[in-house]
């Protein structure tokens, strides 16, 4: 069935012939209906906070924490459009996973940064005293 036809409310088709009354409790579809309709008020998935739950994912579970500080930021951002529109989505929690997710990564990130600077600076320390 398309979505342009419209059910036959229950009334069965035997052998071309129709039954005449319908029973008093099902009642005809409204003209225009449009079958089947999305329920009023369905809430939609922010693609902001899906993108930064999955780099907050890639950086932690690959240790390419590169991606880490992108995925903080788009977190706070989706939270704050999140925030803005009470009602309009639903993946609150996605975009709190990808910021909590973003901000370990980028400590992790921080740490390697810094403990290749203090490697640097013992190596080149070591090198001139030979």
């Amino acid at each position: 069935m398309s979505f342009d036809e419209r059910p036959q409310d229950g009334l069965p088709q035997y052998s071309g012939h129709a039954r005449q009354h319908p029973d008093p409790t099902q009642y005809p579809l409204q003209p225009g209906y449009v079958y089947p309709q999305p329920a009023y008020g369905v809430l939609r998935d922010n693609s902001a906070a899906t993108l930064a739950m999955v780099l907050g994912l890639i950086g932690l579970a690959t240790m390419f924490v590169v991606v880490s500080p992108v995925a903080w930021w788009k977190g706070h951002q989706a939270l704050r459009e999140i925030d803005a529109a009470p009602g309009v989505y639903n993946n609150r929690g996605m975009a709190l996973a990808g910021q909590i997710t973003g901000i370990i990564g980028t400590i992790i990130l921080g740490l390697g940064v810094l403990f290749a600077v203090v490697m640097a600076i013992v190596f080149l320390v070591a090198l001139s005293r030979t």
